[in-house]
């Protein structure tokens, strides 16, 4: 292998040089020993720039392992300038990109970290990470709910609970009260060691079936989705790595850098779409025309049918409410059948607006868990859409109702505030 690369490229060309040169100067009859001595300057030119050569590829070769390591390391701010070897400063420039973007995400996910922290904080249930020997994460409910010795021996509390637990349920005395609690537990894992996820929610008020379920599919698709992302991203890295050792294939690099980009551009996307729903702005409701909000749903889609009533007015944010009825459309449109056949309808009902939307597709699936946060049927979706549909419309004072047709399709309802023409 070295021989061969002694004789490619540059140094070939440099070699057959010389044998036409020295054929030249033994047909000119030039004595030998001025022949031999431009040999040997040739020579050790010849030998000096290969060693430089090889001095370059092989600092260049540290040079990308010592930036591999720093990214296997989590530290990222490390840059490498422009290197000597002209074969691998496209490898050098692509570990550079993506020590930037892995940066750049590295920053994201601490923010997005911090913002999921601050949301586990706010939210009223017990939550609790532990195995047999430590406990490694508690939010303040739990804290400030269960007592001191509890907490110092969280594995024969926790083992107390199931025992003593029905139906996801279980009793505990708090400051002499009792207090009926839902239970949820599962396993996730810190550095390849199994933890358990405990989430107690107090259900001394009304327990909604719909929020036990979201629970539980927020821990489950939330370990799912970065699992999911993390793996081939480790698997990615290790191969990278080894093929150091050997010589630099440009094209394999590059590729396993653009699975790596595409992998966490995806979990920020899952993570923004979250972020979404806890984001959600507040309505700025004010008296809108629903003839101008029909036109400009026409204008999106001018293959469906719309019909209103004639100078109907709302009391409505009228950005929050297009992106619902988008969302409705958008959802009857991937139904997959061959000439979807799509209404929206809006009338009026006493002192209500009736929105609707209907289509000709199979209906739902599942109506229960149809608006549940994550819940979703098609292969590429994220199950936030129906479920940011029905927070807007309970923020207008309204509610969102799905049916499946008689005739077949599905039909989705909600009511706005209707503001009357003399008003206006």
């Amino acid at each position: 292998m070295q021989f061969k690369t002694l004789l490619s490229g540059r140094w070939l060309t440099s070699l057959l040089l010389l044998a036409l040169v020295n054929g030249l100067l033994i047909t000119h009859n030039y004595p030998a020993s001025l022949i031999l001595l431009i040999d040997l300057i040739v020579v050790l030119w010849y030998l000096i720039e290969t060693y430089r050569d090889r001095v370059a590829k092989q600092n260049t070769i540290n040079l990308i392992d010592t930036l591999l390591i720093s990214l296997r390391q989590g530290d990222y701010s490390i840059r490498a300038n422009e290197v000597q070897d002209s074969a691998l400063s496209t490898t050098v420039s692509h570990l550079n990109a993506l020590a930037t973007t892995m940066q750049n995400d590295q920053r994201l996910l601490a923010e997005q970290q911090d913002l999921l922290k601050q949301i586990i904080e706010k939210v009223d249930f017990a939550l609790m990470v532990f195995n047999q020997s430590q406990c490694i994460y508690e939010n303040d409910y739990a804290k400030n709910t269960f007592n001191d010795e509890a907490l110092n021996s969280r594995w024969q509390w926790y083992q107390g609970l199931l025992d003593k637990s029905q139906n996801g349920r279980v009793n505990l005395t708090i400051n002499t009260t009792q207090h009926t609690f839902l239970i949820e537990h599962s396993i996730c894992y810190m550095g390849a060691e199994p933890f358990t996820l405990l989430v107690l929610k107090q259900l001394d008020s009304i327990l909604y079936q719909q929020e036990k379920d979201a629970l539980q599919k927020f821990v489950r698709i939330l370990s799912h989705e970065i699992n999911n992302t993390l793996a081939p991203i480790g698997t990615v890295a290790r191969s990278l790595n080894k093929r150091l050792s050997n010589e630099i294939d440009v094209d394999s690099f590059a590729t396993g850098l653009t699975l790596i980009n595409e992998r966490a551009n995806y979990l920020k996307s899952f993570m923004d779409n979250y972020v979404s729903l806890a984001k959600l702005p507040s309505a700025n409701k004010s008296v809108e025309s629903c003839g101008n909000l029909c036109n400009e749903i026409a204008e999106i889609y001018p293959l469906i049918m719309i019909s209103c009533e004639e100078n109907l007015y709302g009391y409505f944010d009228v950005s929050q409410i297009k992106q619902v009825l988008c969302h409705l459309i958008n959802n009857a449109l991937e139904a997959q059948l061959p000439s979807p056949d799509i209404e929206l309808t809006i009338y009026a009902k006493h002192e209500k607006l009736i929105f609707c939307v209907s289509d000709n597709g199979p209906g739902f699936s599942n109506l229960a868990d149809a608006t549940t946060a994550f819940y979703t049927t098609k292969q590429s979706g994220n199950g936030i859409g129906l479920m940011l549909s029905r927070i807007i419309v309970e923020n207008h004072k309204g509610q969102l109702e799905l049916k499946n047709q008689a005739s077949g399709g599905a039909l989705v309802t909600f009511s706005l505030e209707r503001i009357t023409e003399k008003s206006v």
